[in-house]
């Protein structure tokens, strides 16, 4: 029973860790666009504001624990925060869609697919834009014109996504 409580917690932190420090990334990112000014200051405030609420709780409450406590703590808090985040989707989505378009222009992929994912979505990088398989052969005449007149613009090396923004 312990080891499913520790695999539980881990994934936990994991999940809630990435949400939370994509969500503080994107936030940073309406200042500036430095990655490094954005992942230290969105660190801090990943490792901080837990850090900050299992400090509050073991000193308040005569409750034992240790290191299993905050772990759970952390677990929570992250996931309580990333949760929050995600449930404000009109506020967060245009920050972690703006943050999948700095990480697929850097060149991350996969960040930038998590990116769009947390921002619900899905990402149509310039080389998948004309693989993407047509229902007809109307369709296919169609898409490929317009795929022809697409690639001679500028917009080929922007990253772009489907849906609404």
């Amino acid at each position: 029973m312990r080891r499913v409580m520790r695999i539980v917690r881990l994934i936990g932190v994991l999940l809630g860790g990435l949400v939370t420090l994509v969500a503080m990334m994107s936030l940073v990112g309406l200042v500036t666009d430095s990655f490094w000014a954005r992942l230290i200051i969105a660190l801090v405030v990943v490792v901080g504001f837990p850090a900050f609420v299992a400090d509050r709780l073991l000193k308040r409450t005569s409750l034992g624990g240790g290191l299993a406590m905050v772990g759970d703590v952390f677990a929570i808090v992250l996931l309580v925060v990333a949760n929050v985040l995600v449930a404000v989707d009109f506020a967060s989505k245009p920050l972690f869609v703006r943050e999948g378009d700095r990480y697929a222009r850097s060149g991350s992929r996969t960040m930038a697919r998590v990116a769009y994912f947390l921002g619900g979505v899905s990402p149509v990088s310039p080389d998948e834009k004309g693989t993407a398989p047509a229902a007809s052969a109307t369709a296919s005449a169609s898409a490929s014109a317009s795929g022809a007149a697409s690639a001679s613009g500028d917009d080929a090396a922007a990253p772009a996504t489907s849906g609404d923004r």
